[in-house]
């Protein structure tokens, strides 16, 4: 039964989605208070067409008893907060020192029983460093080094990215093999001045920009905020910011601006924005296209495709199809065109046939560690190597029914059909994927483009918690133990974990030895 919190009394109660009017409203039934209902989504119709796409994930039932429970999956993207403190002050924010009245700062030991923790799961999680503002740790790239180095993690830091316009620090971070995840809402100063209280950031972001395009091997994403009245026209100069990026560009998280504060501390009020008004916007970039996004859930499903195809499978497996969701664009070299370019049928068409696909890959490799085929090559130790070769045959089929190869292919004529042959040899025997890839096809680059959902109280439902994979984890010393808190419900229980830990670690400091008697 799926549950969401009744806005009076707090309590769990049973809830569900309502169609009305083309929108979708979360229906509250609470027997003491009575019903009630909170804005979901801006278009049903989108709303169902991830719900349709949706892979499942089996899981238990969710009581939304997040600090006790101990039924949660395994996670596959862990955030640990290192920090509250910060070097701006957003008055939207409520996960800094003044939002908090506190100062969080854990010692590196906090970090690195979460680190030695989450080593032990298989496969491991990503693991992002979130804040506050992480950058302001003075020992914050030694953490990044702990993490990749030491336990082998892939490491984002969530970053507004003001020091990293420092170069000397820049390159310390990047080298240390973080992946950033740079918070930037659009090139006008005004955005700043109304959500960031500062139009000085800009000018700081946009030189962290250029410290990070020097570096070789840079990893970046951004996080893109989008408020109604504000920037939700800038989208286009947004894309065309991005383009020159895109050797080093990893993927655009757009986020519907949530309102979490307290009216009477920041005044600013527009209108609620959801996950299908930030779709509509995007498609409304490309009339001429149908722009339509699936569950992340989903493509982070084609697990044995990805690793046929020489890539790490996305690590959102299982979330809800209401939650994140995804669609890609395509460079021609010019720009960012919707991935419909490339395509005969929708991207949702392209995706139901990649699940279908990835079902029986798996079923293939099951079969094969039981069955006399599969010892017998297993025995040869060949088994990886024809299920791959198979399985890569298998791919390129479908593509061909779903993909224009003319139009990412090289070459003209009879060179296209060399490389259309090509390709998938390149591909099986090249030990980089991305190498073949560039010998072979026109598109030079593919930019993930993921909505993340509303995180207010309103909106949480059980539904979507049981299914999240991705947690705060934090460390509890009192009981040795490490906890997990899904990421929606985090806002619920931070600020009395974070207090906890902080006055216990503020107790284990050594308290300075008082001076000798006669001494200045």
């Amino acid at each position: 039964m799926n549950r969401s919190m009744c806005p009076k009394c707090k309590s769990w109660v049973p809830a569900e989605r309502v169609d009305r009017d083309g929108k979708v409203y979360l229906v509250k039934n609470c027997p003491t208070c009575g019903s009630s209902e909170a804005y979901m989504s801006a278009s049903a119709e989108r709303d169902h067409i991830k719900r349709d796409l949706d892979p499942g994930f089996l899981c238990p039932d969710c009581f939304a008893n997040c600090l006790e429970c101990t039924a949660h999956r395994t996670p596959t993207y862990a955030f640990i907060d290192v920090t509250n403190r910060c070097n701006l002050n957003c008055p939207m924010c409520a996960d800094s020192v003044p939002g908090h009245g506190f100062v969080f700062e854990p010692p590196i030991e906090h970090i690195e029983k979460v680190l030695e923790h989450l080593s032990k799961i298989d496969p491991l999680p990503t693991v992002a460093l979130f804040g506050g503002e992480p950058t302001v740790r003075k020992d914050v790239v030694e953490i990044v080094k702990l993490a990749t180095k030491k336990y082998g993690f892939k490491t984002r830091v969530l970053t507004n990215g003001l020091k990293l316009a420092d170069p000397e620090f820049c390159h310390k971070l990047l080298a240390a093999r973080a992946h950033l995840l740079i918070s930037y809402d659009g090139s006008d100063p005004k955005t700043y001045h109304q959500l960031r209280n500062s139009t000085k950031a800009l000018e700081l972001k946009q030189q962290a920009v250029e410290n990070v395009r020097k570096f070789r091997r840079a990893k970046v994403s951004y996080v893109h905020c989008l408020s109604w009245g504000l920037n939700d026209k800038g989208l286009p100069d947004l894309l065309k910011f991005l383009h020159p990026q895109r050797d080093i560009l990893h993927g655009v998280y757009l986020m519907p601006l949530t309102k979490t504060w307290d009216s009477s501390e920041f005044e600013f009020e527009p209108e609620r924005m959801t996950t299908e008004d930030v779709e509509m916007l995007l498609a409304g970039v490309f009339p001429d296209y149908k722009v339509e996004f699936v569950p992340l859930g989903l493509v982070s499903h084609f697990e044995t495709i990805a690793k046929y195809m020489g890539q790490d499978a996305l690590p959102w497996r299982g979330c809800h199809p209401n939650c994140e969701s995804f669609y890609a664009l395509v460079s021609n070299s010019e720009g960012y065109l919707p991935v419909e370019y490339c395509l005969k049928k929708s991207f949702a068409e392209l995706c139901k046939d990649l699940l279908e696909l990835e079902r029986k890959l798996a079923a293939r490799e099951a079969r094969w560690k039981t069955s006399l085929v599969g010892r017998l090559f297993g025995a040869l130790r060949l088994r990886n190597a024809v299920l791959r070769v198979r399985g890569l045959a298998s791919i390129v089929r479908v593509l061909r029914r779903n993909v224009r190869l003319g139009r990412i292919l090289k070459g003209r004529g009879p060179m296209k059909i060399l490389h259309a042959i090509a390709f998938p040899f390149d591909l099986a025997f090249a030990r980089k994927a991305y190498q073949a890839r560039g010998r072979h096809l026109d598109i030079d680059g593919v930019l993930p483009m993921i909505t993340l959902p509303l995180e207010d109280d309103s909106i949480i439902e059980t539904d979507r918690l049981k299914r999240c994979p991705c947690v705060h984890v934090y460390y509890d010393p009192r009981l040795d133990a490490v906890n997990y808190v899904p990421i929606c419900s985090w806002r619920l229980h931070n600020k009395k974990i974070l207090r906890q830990l902080s006055e216990l670690y503020a107790a284990e400091k050594p308290k300075p030895e008082p001076a000798p008697v006669g001494t200045v």
